[in-house]
């Protein structure tokens, strides 16, 4: 059923394209299918995707807006070529470093290593730990790289002197911050989600909370945004929750994190 919908879906848009002059090529279509670990032990025979003249057979991995999906979510590839990727610009910079004064090269690595790191990094909460210090290590080397410090040094000081979250809180972060958007309004409609209705008008009324979700897949479904966003949304103080302003939000958001990361 899913795939005869996705063939009428695809068929209007190559109607569309031919209509405005364009073509869709449908040989370079790919698309991905999420099977659960016990399920692709079954060995089962998947479904071809009719595009046009050609058979799209599902692919064990795809990329969209940045981000590389795999079939199970576990998001390895996606860490995987944005470590690679930001350690070939940290050696590239690092060639450059002595010529550089530190205003230009903190703006080179934030470019282009800590903000790669921070793109689309909702997707990753709830993996495994070792999935999440592979990231961190980039961030470590960043650091490091940085503040001139040797790869003996205690990573810990230097991230606390730079003021930087480590990874696991900046994925945090940026969920709390799709959450802020989502309570007070400003967030895309596909984002939205319920708020918990309370019974009764209390001083915490001002400060609103989101409809917790209880997850049929603990694994899988608690990494989801509609039950991972109201359960770190509610944990927070009230007087957090009730700023209504995104910029001192993230302020005070960061300032727990950071302690909570560093205490």
């Amino acid at each position: 059923m899913a795939i005869s919908h996705m063939e009428e879906c695809i068929s209007e848009v190559r109607m569309w394209l031919s209509n405005n002059q364009l073509k869709l090529n449908d040989d370079k279509t790919d698309f991905l299918m999420l099977i659960p670990p016990s399920t692709r032990q079954k060995h089962i025979q998947l479904p071809v995707l009719s595009v046009g003249s050609s058979l799209i057979t599902p692919s064990s991995k795809s990329r969209n807006l940045g981000v590389v999906f795999d079939q199970g979510m576990t998001c390895h590839d996606h860490i995987s070529k944005t470590v690679s990727t930001g350690f070939f610009y940290l050696r590239s910079i690092a060639l450059a470093k002595k010529y550089l004064p530190a205003e230009a090269l903190a703006t080179l690595v934030h470019a282009f290593v800590s903000a790669r790191i921070d793109s689309c990094s909702s997707i990753l909460y709830g993996l495994p730990k070792y999935e999440i210090n592979r990231s961190q290590k980039l961030l470590n080397q960043a650091a490091r790289l940085l503040t001139h410090t040797g790869k003996y040094d205690q990573i810990t000081p230097i991230l606390r002197k730079l003021h930087w979250l480590p990874v696991h809180q900046r994925i945090q972060f940026k969920i709390l911050t799709l959450a802020h958007k989502v309570v007070y309004e400003t967030s895309p409609l596909y984002l939205r989600l319920p708020k918990h209705q309370q019974s009764r008008i209390t001083r915490s009324s001002s400060a609103p909370l989101l409809e917790r979700k209880r997850a049929k897949k603990r694994s899988a479904g608690d990494r989801a945004f509609s039950v991972a966003a109201p359960s770190l949304w509610n944990a927070l103080p009230v007087a957090i929750r009730s700023t209504g302003d995104l910029h001192a939000f993230q302020r005070l958001i960061k300032t727990i994190l950071f302690r909570n990361a560093f205490s």
